[in-house]
């Protein structure tokens, strides 16, 4: 393999568009071509890095172009048509997600990927997020999750719900963090722009005792992207949108605490109100190295291509969020509303 990465980016839309900005500038990295049916977006697109332009996936093979990877940003539908075809070829390809609209597309993408030897990896950014990557280094042990993912409408992704929209980020996450099967899944969400739900909370109950609360939505008149998380040991809470985030640990205050407990029961202290909480804990800000989340994705993507080893973000890993948020919208749509109905 040449030290030089030809990447070509599938569908130059807002999510494309910043795949190929990050392609063109990242070292050990080429961006050899973009694919567009709409050729004059995707002509646009090329006059701004030298690359060529193709209107669909047949004429950049066809062309003899050398392609060692590629990212797939076209609507969700046309994920696997576009993979089916890039894969047998022997490209690399990083989708973005969710990864299919359906179970079995996922499920077909993954085996593909198998058969033919190639990475597959999964375009959930979030796991790039600063604020993620900085947190990886604590032992985290879940008992309850808490996520907020809010932003006003901005039409892009109508062809899905809000769900595998916005909430799938959060479903990565949490699969990833608790490492246990699902017990039960309870939602409700409401449709209102189209025929999809643009509000939608989830109640996830992991086997191993975990709870997680989740609530998305596309209609809000402010952006938020927050997830608090408790565990016996530490309460985490992180902010997306700002790339920040602090712990409270347990072994930090258990001085603090071990002080008062012993003044409570010596009857030293009788009114609770003397204390103030604030400083009788210690928090610790996240230390965060401050990095564009696609860019970090595929300077990832690219180093598995070169070491032959697992993504971050694993076709089995997209293939789990997409599972969880299908459980998750089936429930949406089995709810039953007195006096209403949508769907």
């Amino acid at each position: 393999m040449s030290s030089i990465l030809n990447a070509v980016v599938v569908g130059v839309g807002r999510m494309g568009q910043h795949h190929a900005r990050n392609y063109a500038k990242i070292e050990g990295s080429k961006l050899a071509a973009v694919v567009d049916f709409n050729l004059e977006a995707a002509e646009k697109v090329a006059a701004s890095y030298g690359c060529k332009a193709f209107k669909t996936v047949e004429d950049l093979l066809a062309s003899g172009l050398k392609v060692d990877c590629a990212t797939v940003a076209v609507p969700t539908v046309h994920h696997r048509g576009v993979a089916e075809k890039l894969i047998p070829a022997g490209v690399d390809v990083l989708i973005e997600k969710p990864l299919g609209p359906s179970v079995a597309d996922c499920q077909a993408m993954v085996d593909l990927a198998k058969k033919h030897g190639r990475i597959l990896q999964v375009g959930h950014t979030e796991r790039f997020n600063p604020a993620t990557v900085a947190f990886k280094k604590y032992e985290v042990h879940p008992k309850f999750i808490e996520v907020h993912r809010i932003s006003p409408m901005t039409f892009r992704s109508v062809d899905v719900g809000v769900v595998l929209d916005m909430m799938i980020h959060d479903l990565d996450i949490v699969n990833h963090l608790v490492k246990s099967p699902i017990a039960e899944v309870r939602a409700v969400g409401v449709a209102v722009i189209g025929k999809f739900e643009d509000i939608a909370n989830a109640r996830l109950t992991f086997r191993n005792g975990c709870v997680a609360n989740l609530t998305a939505s596309r209609l809000a008149l402010r952006t938020e992207r927050r997830m608090r998380l408790f565990s016996p040991d530490m309460y985490l809470s992180v902010d997306y949108q700002k790339k920040a985030g602090s712990i409270i640990t347990k072994t930090a205050n258990e001085e603090q605490l071990s002080h008062v407990r012993e003044e409570l029961a010596g009857g030293r202290i009788t009114d609770l109100q003397q204390l103030d909480y604030t400083k009788l804990v210690k928090y610790e800000d996240l230390k965060i190295v401050d990095a564009e989340p696609v860019k970090a994705e595929l300077e990832s993507f690219q180093q598995c291509i070169r070491t032959r080893g697992a993504p971050e973000v694993s076709g089995e890993d997209g293939l789990a969020a997409v599972d969880l948020a299908i459980r998750v919208t089936t429930c949406i749509a089995e709810h039953k509303w007195d006096g209403f109905t949508q769907f």
